[in-house]
């Protein structure tokens, strides 16, 4: 067995909650693990998310880590996806696709009646409950054909912006660190 110690930085970051970014503290850990190498620890209100880098050229992780896009550390740092199906938004893009399809003429008169009321009443709670032959799952068919779930609009997922937020929040506090040790 081989155990070995290292030396790593801690940074909290406080007062945010009334800053632009409004969280809780952070707590940041940073190892810069050797020569263009280094690994980020961030926690914020019990949850925390971890990344490392192999080739970050001649900067530390903090430089690193503040010269990269929050896009791009989010997807280092979670599997978080950026946006989520909107299923409250669902109802109304089907109700516009019946008028689509009856100005068409694709539909009669009364199909359309039907299927804008259906549509109205179109109550989801995960996009899972859509398929099989439920009757949400049916009228999606009749609606949109064979390949519904691509209708299924989109929507920016909280959770993604909210760790973009803590991103941003740690590239400020390593930032205003490197002004005050370089002032």
């Amino acid at each position: 067995m081989k155990v070995e110690t290292s030396t790593c930085t801690k940074v909290v970051i406080s007062d945010l909650i009334n800053s632009e970014f409004k969280l809780d503290p952070v707590t940041v850990y940073l190892n810069d693990i050797g020569p263009r190498q280094g690994k980020i620890t961030i926690e914020c209100y019990g949850q925390s998310w971890s990344a490392f880098w192999g080739g970050m050229g001649d900067l530390t992780i903090a430089e690193f880590f503040c010269s990269c896009n929050a896009h791009y550390l989010a997807g280092k740092l979670s599997d978080i996806d950026s946006n989520i199906d909107d299923l409250e938004g669902l109802p109304a893009i089907a109700r516009q696709e019946v008028i689509s399809l009856r100005k068409a003429r694709e539909i009669s008169a009364d199909e359309a009646r039907d299927m804008y009321d259906d549509a109205s009443c179109l109550e989801v709670e995960r996009a899972d409950h859509l398929h099989g032959d439920l009757p949400a799952g049916e009228l999606m068919r009749k609606i949109f054909g064979d390949e519904w779930w691509h209708a299924i609009p989109n929507k920016p997922n909280p959770d993604y912006e909210y760790l973009c937020r803590i991103i941003r929040a740690v590239q400020a506090g390593l930032r205003t660190l490197k002004e005050d040790k370089a002032a």
